[in-house]
């Protein structure tokens, strides 16, 4: 056999020759060890969306179970050589800890009492978000795409479900985690079981998993921009949409607004006459049905002090810059980690619960200077040479604008496992694909496309 006929030899290259980088997981890339990517994060999400509700009751600080999945399926992609730490993400992220730090400790200084539990959370939740996989296992999106949108289609059923029998009269709301799991088990911080009107029987649907319903209306929205990119059957669609009536919560409703505007600018070709058909059917269905009316009793909130789009909207940024103004220098450091439930009147005066988006949080309780690097991060690992269009321009208005995100591990973990943890890398566009090749590769893990851009911001 000569030299030319001999089979070549599998060659197993560092991190170093292939990316040009070192740090944490930049071991060499073994291929064909351990599950695959896409199996490891489907089922990632899966259990993020299952469990987090539930919380291991270890000391002063429950810790939800959400943050263990996590790093169990980061350790495994490790482990497999099927991720590694982004070095520009890695320095952004050291420099935005050291920023925060020192912010505390100069708040503490100060006279405030920071919380070093907060600020542990903080730095352990967007630890992850270094990370990315290889770019030979970003084709992995397809297959976890189109995974994220069959969980959230179940999830939608149930919430479909959980509302219309309780209209037609065929069941009476019950909290089945509540029932059958011990209250130490439970994270009693939100708000699960929310009646569709003060007083009513009848309660939003949150698919019983969901820690509140607005969540549940978020996600599945998510899940129906998800399925538009990825061409989805539009009866899926239809299914999402109707799961995110079902939560009668209007956070959802906004991010299939900003979805659907981000489709139609930045991917105009993935709208099919079939969506808007369908759209339109939900909409007749929304119009037919009972939620209509609470839907629309929710416009115009952002006026109305007390409402659920006053506090989640106005009365945040209202009271941290009240309180920033009557103390200047805390724009700089801010008053400590944490401090956002303790010293502002709404926290401290135990009235309405003001939802504290990421922005407000971060400038009150680490300054504008922290808090603004660790802003910037956010959104770098979000945006910076995306995997796909408008999934992560829409993901970040879901958790800087729609809830208290910063420090909620099930929506943090899901953001990164849907768009940080793709991005970055010379992969191919999800988006860019015709359906054939979409659905031939589907299941593969292998992908074909135009290679992202690099350098560029991809909403």
């Amino acid at each position: 056999m000569t030299p030319a006929d001999r089979p070549a030899r599998p060659s197993v290259r560092s991190h170093r020759e292939t990316h040009g980088g070192t740090g944490p997981g930049s071991g060499p890339v073994l291929a064909g060890r351990g599950p695959r990517v896409s199996t490891v994060v489907i089922g990632t999400l899966a259990l993020i969306l299952l469990v987090q509700r539930l919380v291991l009751p270890v000391g002063p600080s429950p810790v939800q179970l959400s943050i263990l999945v996590a790093y169990g399926a980061l350790a495994l992609l490790l482990l497999t050589g099927q991720a590694r730490a982004d070095r520009m993400r890695a320095e952004l992220f050291m420099l935005a800890v050291a920023l925060c730090l020192v912010a505390t400790l100069t708040a503490a200084a100060m006279g405030s009492t920071p919380s070093l539990p907060s600020l542990g959370l903080l730095i352990l939740l967007y630890l992850l978000w270094i990370y990315r996989v290889v770019p030979e296992a970003t084709a992995s999106l397809i297959t976890v795409a189109r995974g994220f949108v069959w969980m959230m289609l179940v999830f939608a059923s149930v919430g479909i479900v959980q509302l219309v029998s309780q209209f037609v009269g065929v069941w009476s709301y019950t909290d089945y985690v509540g029932e059958f799991l011990p209250p130490v088990l439970i994270d009693d911080s939100f708000n699960s079981s929310i009646p569709v009107v003060y007083g009513s029987p009848v309660h939003k649907a949150n698919a019983f998993v969901f820690l509140e319903p607005s969540f549940f209306s978020q996600f599945t929205a998510l899940g129906a921009v998800v399925a538009v990119v990825t061409r989805a059957p539009a009866w899926q669609v239809l299914v999402l949409v109707g799961g995110v009536f079902s939560a009668v919560s209007g956070t959802g409703l906004i991010v299939l607004l900003v979805g659907g505007l981000l489709i139609a600018v930045r991917a105009g070709w993935l709208i099919r006459p079939v969506h808007v058909g369908a759209l339109a059917l939900a909409a007749v269905g929304l119009l037919a049905s009972p939620v209509a009316p609470l839907l629309t009793r929710r416009m115009g909130e952002t006026s109305q002090v007390g409402s659920s789009g006053y506090l989640r909207f106005v009365q945040p940024y209202a009271e941290v810059a009240g309180a920033l103004r009557e103390d200047p220098i805390r724009f700089l450091m801010g008053y400590g980690a944490g401090s956002v439930d303790r010293l502002l009147p709404s926290g401290r005066e135990g009235r309405e619960p003001v939802v504290y988006t990421i922005i407000p949080k971060l400038v009150f309780e680490y300054g504008l200077v922290a808090g603004g690097v660790l802003a910037l991060f956010i959104v770098l690992v979000l945006l910076d040479r995306g995997a796909w269009r408008v999934v992560p321009g829409t993901v970040l208005v879901m958790i800087f604008l729609l809830s208290g995100s910063l420090l909620q591990p099930h929506t943090v973990v899901t953001a990164w496992l849907l768009t940080g943890l793709w991005a970055g890398g010379a992969g191919r566009r999800l988006d860019q694909l015709d359906r054939s090749r979409l659905l031939a590769d589907e299941g593969t893990d292998r992908g074909v496309g135009l290679p992202a851009p690099r350098g560029r911001l991809l909403l």
